[in-house]
């Protein structure tokens, strides 16, 4: 999402009092735009509360300070583009979902996802809402495609689904949090492909040879 886009959230300044349906979403549009255009220190109290037109005691009640609406408006502006997508099978269905992930980190969502993860570091109100916002229901959403996998026969019997996670996401966010290399497409195929290679029953990776000969 480039500045230009987040510009266009961003309200012009004004005394008046949204009405309260309104004012969590100006509050998060606000404080997102800010955080894309200056960083998170950018995003002020002060500055959240006069671009939105919502006072900062009525702030106070919903956030504890002003990185935490950032977070919030971080997590409500990116979870309806990474959601699960089920697919033919497990790979296509975590290709497809890491792909997803690191598009919608490119830009100015990746460099503020860096920002807050540094100051989680020393806030345990960002850590936990990391964990039940972001971590946990990313978690259990990769678990459901894993179960589904697994009835359908494509994962061995000892196959670990913790491993599994932290094996996939971690090294895409490893190549996202400190960018040494860029994350491709090709990358993500390779990575799922070298994770399942030894996840998948003996018997259908035997069937999977056979029907790749006869297609040659």
């Amino acid at each position: 999402m480039s500045q230009h886009q987040h510009s266009k959230l961003l309200p012009e300044p004004t005394l008046g009092r949204p009405r309260s349906a309104d004012a969590t979403e100006a509050v998060r549009a606000a404080a997102l735009t800010l955080a894309c255009e200056g960083g998170i220190g950018h995003a002020t109290l002060g500055r959240i509360s006069e671009y939105s037109g919502v006072a900062k005691t009525t702030i106070y009640r919903r956030w504890p300070h002003a990185a935490a609406i950032v977070m919030d408006a971080f997590l409500a502006d990116i979870a309806p583009l990474i959601r699960y997508r089920r697919k033919l099978d497990i790979r296509t269905t975590f290709t497809s979902a890491l792909k997803e992930l690191v598009h919608a980190l490119r830009g100015p969502r990746g460099d503020l996802l860096r920002h807050l993860l540094g100051a989680a570091q020393s806030d345990a109100d960002l850590q936990k809402a990391f964990l039940e916002l972001w971590i946990g229901p990313r978690r259990a959403q990769a678990k459901e495609v894993i179960a589904e996998a697994r009835a359908r026969g494509e994962l061995r019997k000892d196959f670990d689904e913790e491993v599994f996670i932290d094996t996939l996401f971690g090294a895409v966010y490893y190549r996202l949090l400190i960018p040494y290399a860029e994350v491709t497409d090709r990358y993500i195929e390779a990575l799922v492909d070298q994770v399942l290679a030894g996840a998948t029953p003996r018997e259908r990776k035997a069937s999977k040879r056979e029907r790749n000969g006869e297609e040659k």
